[in-house]
């Protein structure tokens, strides 16, 4: 690209990783090939080494950068990446439901709290600056909290999950806003570049068509309109290295 950002690395979770459900192969959930930055790849032309791993949490993905860095130390510095995209908080504030559905008393909290989530972020942003990579961060796409709901409590104890929540759904949506929002702040004030998938998605005519039943990850629909936005936004980057 003109801005010279040829070669991207990512480590995300399964959003960037291309996972849908309900394609009736038995498989709880399906990778697709036509993820959103394979698609801007293809129109784009830059090199893509996509790390993002199903299931990712943020210490994880902070685990797999550091091995990145140190499998691809070379001579003349880090020149195996221009760009770095940390994608996560998805898994991140969210629960293990099956320890809810047996105690939801216990005080169970989400699989990263916000202070450590925040803290890791903050260390992986620095971790690529110091070795000459611009960082950028993508926000977290919106949940459709109602399906999300229905599909956390499938076969499991919805009454001690309506406990859990105060009987309030949107609690789901509530946890998770707060995360993405600590994330814009936090590239505000540290001055990263960020791809507001959010914003984008809550855009869009109709929200809800672009994502899967689960309420959570896009379709193959809402990977192509993600696929848009990457298209547009990482030529008007600014490479800071």
């Amino acid at each position: 690209m003109d801005n010279g950002i040829n070669r991207i690395s990512v480590w995300g979770d399964s959003i960037l990783k291309g996972a849908v459900t309900g394609k009736n192969t038995g498989h709880l959930f399906d990778i697709i090939e036509d993820n959103s930055l394979a698609l801007a790849k293809n129109e784009l032309g830059f090199e893509l080494d996509n790390q993002s791993v199903f299931g990712s949490i943020i210490s994880k993905s902070q685990r797999r950068l550091n091995k990145s860095i140190e499998k691809n130390q070379t001579e003349d510095g880090f020149s195996w990446c221009d760009l770095g995209i940390i994608e996560s908080g998805g898994n991140d504030c969210d629960y293990d439901w099956s320890l809810v559905s047996e105690n939801p008393d216990s005080g169970i909290k989400p699989r990263t709290e916000l202070p450590e989530f925040m803290r890791i972020v903050d260390e992986m942003v620095k971790t690529l600056r110091e070795n000459r990579i611009t960082p950028l961060i993508m926000t977290m796409p919106p949940l459709v909290g109602d399906w999300w709901y229905e599909h956390i409590s499938r076969n499991l104890n919805r009454e001690n999950i309506d406990r859990f929540v105060n009987g309030n759904p949107y609690r789901l949506y509530q946890n998770h806003e707060l995360y993405n929002n600590h994330l814009l702040k936090y590239c505000f004030e540290n001055k990263v570049q960020f791809v507001d998938m959010r914003e984008a998605m809550l855009s869009a005519p109709d929200y809800q068509a672009l994502m899967c039943r689960d309420g959570i990850h896009p379709n193959e629909d809402g990977y192509k309109f993600m696929s848009e936005i990457w298209i547009k936004t990482l030529p008007a980057l600014k490479k800071e290295f």
